[in-house]
Parts: structure tokens; C-alpha cells; sequence
């Protein structure tokens, strides 16, 4: 009985191991998320929670931006995906908060869409399964603005556009996790996982070219 127990502990302390090196293991890999687009920034600051992925909080091109990744087991119900936010942090006064959502599958946990309680015609040259929703239609951004900027929505990994008087977001695809690990062991892995800056860069200039627009009140 000693022995049996001895080997069960000694069993459960490698366990204990393997996971604690898995853990670190995988904090290190997406700890160099943003890495590669550090250079984009005036200055930033990078956070990482555990083994979450990092938060960046960054200055570029004179306006102050943050940046997550959001992991999505729900989307495709059969391998989980990684979402990039992108935010730009500003002060629009007056604008309802107001989102796009392509692909629509009501399970966007990370949009606040379906706490939007109208909902706005969509062009039907607009992506397909476009939806548009609004808190307030009469301060939402008209159509003919948005319009100006639905072409962020011509890559097939653009998912959202958000925008609110606090600021303007969108959201993109940047990776999907490994398959077998998570059809066997239920764990959303991302192998080495790293951002393009051209990418996080053409996501923060549209953010920025969209808050613009918003601030001059055009196309209302």
C-alpha cells in the first residue's frame, strides 16, 4: 500500500511538473505576440497576465491605441480561433456606438453587437452577412460614412468595426489554433503565433482615418 501510494505521488508531482513547464512554455511563446511590430510605436507597454496572451498599450502616429487577443472556441465549433482588437483610444462626443459584424453566427462573445438594440439597413453590395446595429440611430454614423471605410472588410479575416464615443475598434483573424490538440485535450494552443506589423499597422491607420471622419461629422 506504501509503495502504491508512493507511486501515485510520484506520478502526480511529474504531472505537476509537466504542466507547470507546458504553462511556461506557452507564456513565452505568446508573450511574442507583438514583438515583431514593437518598431510601429512611439512608445508602448506590454502586459501578460499568467499564460494569456499580452495587452499592448502603445503610441503611434500621435494617438494612443490598444491592442489584445481574444481566443474564440465558439466561432467555428471545431478548432479555436485568435482574434486581434485593435483599439484607438479617443474622445468622439456625440457618436453612438454603432458595429458592423461580418459572418454573423450570434455567438460573438467579444462584440457588444447583441447588446445593440437597433438595427440599421445594410447596402446589399455591403460584404455578405454584413449586420449593422446601433444604440441610438439617430447619432449613429451614417451610412454614406461608413461606406467609406466598409473596404477593411475585403480581407477575408476582417470580422468587426466598431465605433463609440470612447474610440473605434476592429477585428481580425490572425491565426486558428492547433487542430488535434484541441479535438483531443480540449486545449486552445497557438503554435508560436507572431503579428505582422503591416498588418497592425493597416489596422491602426484605418482606425485613425475612421475617427477622423467621425470627429468631422462628414457624411451625416
Amino acid at each position: 500500500m506504501l509503495i502504491l501510494v508512493l507511486l501515485i505521488a510520484a506520478a502526480l508531482a511529474v504531472l505537476v511538473l509537466y504542466y507547470r513547464r507546458d504553462q511556461q512554455k506557452r507564456r513565452a511563446s505568446r508573450g511574442l505576440l507583438f514583438q515583431p511590430a514593437y518598431d510601429l510605436f512611439q512608445s508602448y507597454r506590454v502586459v501578460q497576465e499568467r499564460a494569456d496572451f499580452p495587452v499592448l498599450t502603445g503610441r503611434y502616429r500621435d494617438h494612443d491605441f490598444q491592442i489584445d487577443a481574444v481566443i474564440d472556441t465558439l466561432t467555428f465549433r471545431k478548432i479555436p480561433v485568435l482574434w486581434l482588437r485593435v483599439t484607438l483610444l479617443q474622445a468622439l462626443p456625440g457618436v453612438a456606438a454603432t458595429d458592423i459584424l461580418v459572418r454573423v453566427q450570434n455567438n460573438e462573445f467579444y462584440s457588444p453587437a447583441n447588446d445593440l438594440a437597433f438595427q440599421l439597413p445594410v447596402p446589399g453590395h455591403w460584404p455578405p452577412g454584413a449586420q449593422a446595429k446601433t444604440e441610438d440611430p439617430d447619432h449613429a454614423p451614417s451610412l454614406g460614412l461608413l461606406e467609406r471605410h466598409i473596404d477593411f472588410f475585403d480581407a477575408i479575416e476582417a470580422k468587426e468595426m466598431l465605433v463609440t464615443s470612447k474610440g473605434v475598434r476592429l477585428v481580425r483573424l490572425i491565426d486558428q489554433g492547433e487542430r488535434a490538440e484541441y479535438m483531443v485535450l480540449r486545449i486552445a494552443d497557438f503554435r508560436a503565433v507572431a503579428l505582422k506589423a503591416e498588418i497592425l499597422a493597416d489596422m491602426m491607420d484605418r482606425c485613425i482615418a475612421l475617427a477622423e471622419d467621425l470627429a468631422k461629422g462628414t457624411g451625416r
